[in-house]
């Protein structure tokens, strides 16, 4: 029989409840310490960016924000102050970059959507270098539509609205209702296992082959069809169960689909074991652990945190109890996802539970008000914010704020507080987060606890905490500014580091110059700078050797102004989940806007007969325009000249080595079997290989690899629809070799030893939103007004008195429109809200 004992464990004495003995485990007090550094020296970042919208047509701005936050405490970041924001695509293709300096209230900037980009969902991704330290990071992206509009400039006065092709390729299909399948059943034993004669929670989750949660009723039977229990799932697909497993017997789920009973095996209990059970009320947690032991609970350490803060620190067993019982009061927490894990005396974790605490002291209130709800075209709204945490107290915070049609936002996109407090310390592997947050569902903690039931930590590791050995350096260093670093080497051989002296010279307004030596692998770094737009370098560097004689001339190679990342996306299987019939009356609206910015721009005017004198063609366009005419396809995205990198000038070396400077080609292997891959080309059976041509001619990899480096004058790489003039077989991407055919293109770039030019781009400089003043007569104002975006600022501040004001102008477009504020206090509490109003009533209240 368990023997029962209950401690009452209150976060206020907690001081004086984390004093450890001398006798208690020293492998566990090393793991307290390694706990303490994660949290206070090598704290993780969190990056999270809002945009002014949801949905986007090509030749639109992306307005955005970003934040760079401590990842515990959730307060401003004393680390990075260098953030990238990307544009990519479903094959991780990067469309548009941009590297933002970090204030004290983030960082703002904004993309224009190319004109000719491909209709779909994509993603914008916010991240600090600091971030890809371990080995899969979890990095904010947001989703976003794009659709792509074409308009006719000639009948631009007569041309009515009409949608894009983008309605066709909209999914009509709803969910079926209607199991017609197998399901798929996981489970999810709290704490890990089941525990023969110890009662146990069982956590399902049913889902079909997509992931798609399965709402359903089942049960629970022993091999002899007791019944042991009954289950229903719910959103997602989520459910729990309770029994009490007994020795050498199996257990099984059985539902039923169609008159048909499908069966399951239910994990088998262990034979002896613990038991870790957490019931959240709230205002505290109940924690039991028990065991069936013969040595009782003796030596094991109850741990819990949250995001890393130490918040329980119990060792178990003094009084060789089988089973103790654990209250956790909650008023003193941050709000989140907290670990509880059980440690064996060697260190081990044994049973792990994860639980979401909602403190209600940590409640804000964001009152968002306008003066009043129908406003008239071309009318100016007030806008006024309060904000006061739970006892009316007022609270400071940085802020954006978008104005935007009701047409441009969908469904409940991830908010800052989903990905704050839950899915960014999940992993990013929770659909459709911001459904636990909605305050008007019913069995909301409910649910949150079936989630948590189901999911693991996904942070760090322990076992990262309990081993041996010395700890790696990190990888990357936070950016305090813009870093100009690379490396020197042999100048004929890239793979042969070369120590020496290197100089850089910044050419500015006022010449900066300064030197480095390198390390022994031939690396340098200068820096960090602040500087925006582009500036104009040279580096030198000499060879440090014993004496004349051993001196080498020398290579540079500086490395690229945005790092290369490959990451896991885990929102990639919920991309088909979602319908896009809400972009048509969206569509309507922004066609309307792009017509009247075409009907109205001075530049779009007919002309009388003018003389162009065109320029005279650059020495690069001269060249690509002969070489585009030995190709089928004319100028490529990626084409690369062997002549101009000096390391290529080595017959010894594959042509192959080249594609290692274009993104998203991957080399593997040596010469003379290697293998080339396209990031991105991919179907069912495994990664796709490019087609390979050669002087337009296909040919095999092998053959490509015989081809001396010396007679190649340029590659090219095709890749996605680029590669599609050569059909199927060109899934793979294109790879086309071009030998010399004796051309003279006169004076070719040369590398000189030692020295290198780069231009070194700066931090980007945001544009700054227009918004129109309709107090004031001016001409501009005479334009038609078919805004979507009212107004978008990212520089929303509340200060002490816990209040702000604003104003702006509606256009001439009637409808619903949202005003959605996000942000973080200074005290790291996020905050979201949204008021909306309508224009083209013309009451007044």
């Amino acid at each position: 029989m368990l023997k029962p004992y209950i401690l009452f464990y209150s976060i206020i004495a907690m001081a004086s409840t984390l004093k450890v003995s001398a006798q208690e485990n020293v492998v566990l007090e090393t793991l307290f310490g390694k706990l303490a550094t994660y949290a206070n020296v090598n704290a993780p970042e969190k990056a999270y960016l809002q945009t002014d919208k949801d949905l986007y047509t090509n030749g639109e701005t992306i307005w955005f924000k970003t934040y760079v936050l401590n990842g515990i405490t959730h307060t401003i970041s004393d680390k990075s102050k260098v953030v990238y924001v990307e544009l990519v695509d479903m094959d991780q293709s990067i469309i548009a970059q941009r590297k933002l300096f970090i204030g004290q209230d983030g960082a703002c900037g904004d993309i224009s959507i190319p004109d000719d980009i491909e209709e779909g969902s994509y993603l914008l991704r916010t991240y600090t270098k600091y971030m890809l330290n371990g080995d899969d990071p979890n990095l904010f992206e947001k989703e976003i539509d794009i659709w792509q509009q074409k308009l006719n400039a000639i009948d631009i006065s007569k041309r009515e609205p009409t949608l894009s092709r983008a309605e066709e390729k909209a999914p009509k299909k709803e969910l079926s209702t209607t199991i017609t399948t197998r399901p798929i059943i996981q489970f999810f034993p709290e704490g890990g296992d089941m525990v023969e004669g110890l009662e146990s929670v069982l956590g399902l989750k049913v889902t079909d082959e997509k992931g798609n949660g399965i709402a359903i009723q089942g049960k629970i039977i022993d091999q002899n069809g007791k019944l042991m229990g009954s289950f229903r799932s719910f959103e997602f697909g989520l459910a729990r169960t309770y029994f009490k497993a007994v020795p050498n017997t199996k257990y099984y789920a059985e539902i039923q689909i169609e008159g048909k009973t499908e069966r399951y095996t239910v994990p088998d209990p262990l034979s002896k074991g613990y038991s870790l059970q957490i019931l959240n009320r709230g205002d505290y947690l109940r924690i039991r652990v028990s065991t069936n032991g013969a040595n009782g609970l003796k030596g094991l350490l109850l741990l819990g945190h949250l995001r890393g803060d130490l918040i329980l620190k119990q060792f178990l067993g003094a009084n060789d109890e089988n089973a103790i019982t654990v209250k956790l009061l909650t008023s003193k927490l941050r709000d989140g996802v907290a670990q509880f894990t059980l440690f064996a005396p060697n260190g081990e974790p044994v049973c792990e539970r994860l639980v979401f605490v909602e403190n209600p002291k940590n409640d804000i209130r964001l009152s968002l008000n306008t003066d009043k709800r129908n406003y008239s075209f071309r009318e100016k709204v007030d806008v006024s914010l309060d904000l006061a945490d739970s006892k009316g107290r007022p609270l400071e915070g940085d802020f954006s704020m978008s104005v935007v049609t009701e047409k441009g936002l969908k469904g409940k996109p991830e908010s800052m507080n989903s990905w704050l407090l839950l899915n960014s310390d999940l992993g990013g592997t929770v659909e459709d987060p911001t459904y636990f947050f909605d305050p008007t569902l019913n069995g909301r903690q409910f649910l949150l606890d079936l989630l948590m039931l189901t999911h693991g930590w996904r942070r760090f590791r322990w076992q990262s905490f309990t081993k041996k050995g010395v700890s790696k350096a990190l990888a990357f260093q936070p950016e305090k500014g813009i870093v100009i670093s690379g490396k020197t080497t042999a100048f004929d051989n890239p793979y042969q580091p070369k120590k020496a002296k290197t100089t850089l010279s910044i050419l500015a307004q006022d010449i900066l110059q300064e030197k480095n030596p390198t390390n022994a692998q031939g690396k340098f770094s200068f820096g960090p700078y602040f500087f925006q737009d582009s500036v104009e370098t040279i580096i030198n560097a000499e060879s440090i050797a014993d004496s004349e004689k051993n001196k080498k001339q020398l290579a540079i190679y500086v490395d690229p102004p945005f790092p290369k990342i490959q990451i896991k996306n885990p929102k990639r299987s919920f991309m088909d989940r979602v319908t896009m019939t809400y972009a048509k009356p969206y569509l309507k609206e922004a066609q309307l806007q792009k017509l009247m910015d075409l009907k109205y721009d001075p530049k779009v005017t007919k002309l009388k007969e003018v003389v162009v004198k065109s320029k005279p063609e650059t020495r690069e366009q001269r060249i690509n325009k002969e070489l585009n005419t030995r190709t089928l396809y004319g100028q490529a995205r990626d084409r690369l000249f062997p002549d101009s990198i000096p390391w290529m000038q080595n017959n010894t070396i594959s042509v192959l080595e080249i594609l290692r400077l274009v993104p998203g080609v991957q080399i593997f292997g040596s010469i003379p079997n290697q293998l080339v891959q396209i990031r991105g080309a991919a179907n069912f059976s495994g990664p796709v290989p490019p087609l390979f041509l050669l002087d337009g001619m296909p040919v095999d990899a092998d053959f490509i690899q015989t081809i001396p480096v010396l007679d190649v004058l340029f590659v090219d790489v095709l890749k996605g629809a680029d590669a599609a003039i050569y059909g199927s077989r060109a899934s793979g991407g294109v790879i086309g070799v071009y030998t010399k055919r004796g051309e003279n293109f006169d004076e070719a770039p040369t590398w000189t030893p030692g020295v290198f030019n780069a231009k070194i781009p700066g931090f980007y400089k945001a544009r700054q939103f227009y918004a129109p003043n309709y107090a004031e007569a001016k001409p501009e104002n005479e334009k038609p007004d078919h805004r979507l975006t009212l107004l978008w600022d990212p520089a929303l501040v509340v200060r002490e008195n816990g209040r702000s004001k604003l104003n702006f102008f509606t256009g001439d477009t009637a409808g619903e429109y949202v005003i959605r504020v996000e942000g973080i206090t200074y005290d790291g509490r996020p905050v979201s809200k949204i008021q909306k109003f309508n224009v083209g009533v013309n009451s007044t209240h």
